[in-house]
C-alpha cells in the first residue's frame, strides 16, 4: 500500500520485482509483471481526482497459484478504466493497451468501499532470475507491435 504520489510507481515496481525474485519467477516473466504493475499504478496516480488524492492509497496484491499469477491494483478513483486511443505522438494513453496485450486475461471491478480494482492474470514459470528466460517473450513483442502501429 502506497500513497498516491509520483514516487509510488517506482516503489511498487521495486516491491513486486523483489517479491517475484524471492518466489523464483523467471526473469522474463517477472519483467512483464513489473511492466504491467508500473502501467496500472502510474494510471492510478495520474488519474485520481484531487479530493481523493490526499490520504488516498493504491494497493497492489500479487499471488501465484499453479503457474498463474494474478495481480490486483486498487485505487480510490471510481469508474470504468478505458483503453486509450493514443495518437502517434502521444507519450501516454497506452497503459491499459499494454495490459491488454500482455495479460492472459484482465478486467476491473468496483473496489471495496468505493474506487476500483484493475486485475490481470499471466502465466509464469519458476526457475530464478536467469532460468526459463525466453529470447522473445509475448509481452515485449506485443507491445512493440502496438507501439509501432501508433496505438
Amino acid at each position: 500500500m502506497w500513497p498516491l504520489d509520483e514516487r509510488t510507481p517506482r516503489a511498487a515496481r521495486r516491491a513486486v520485482a523483489g517479491l517475484l525474485d524471492r518466489w523464483g519467477v523467471a526473469e522474463a516473466d517477472a519483467d512483464d509483471v513489473v511492466l504491467l504493475v508500473s502501467e496500472v499504478v502510474t494510471n492510478a496516480v495520474r488519474h485520481v481526482r484531487r479530493e481523493l488524492r490526499d490520504g488516498g492509497v493504491v494497493r497492489v496484491r500479487v499471488r501465484v497459484t499453479g503457474g498463474r499469477l494474478r495481480v490486483d491494483v486498487t485505487d480510490p478513483e471510481p469508474g470504468c478504466p478505458r483503453l486509450g486511443a493514443a495518437g502517434e505522438n502521444d507519450e501516454g494513453h497506452r497503459g491499459l493497451i499494454v495490459v491488454a496485450a500482455c495479460a492472459g486475461r484482465w478486467g476491473w471491478r468496483p473496489g471495496p468501499g468505493g474506487g476500483k480494482t484493475v486485475w490481470w492474470t499471466q502465466d509464469v514459470t519458476r526457475g530464478g532470475r536467469r532460468a526459463g528466460r525466453r529470447l522473445i517473450h509475448g509481452c515485449g513483442r506485443a507491445v512493440l507491435v502496438l507501439l509501432a502501429r501508433g496505438r
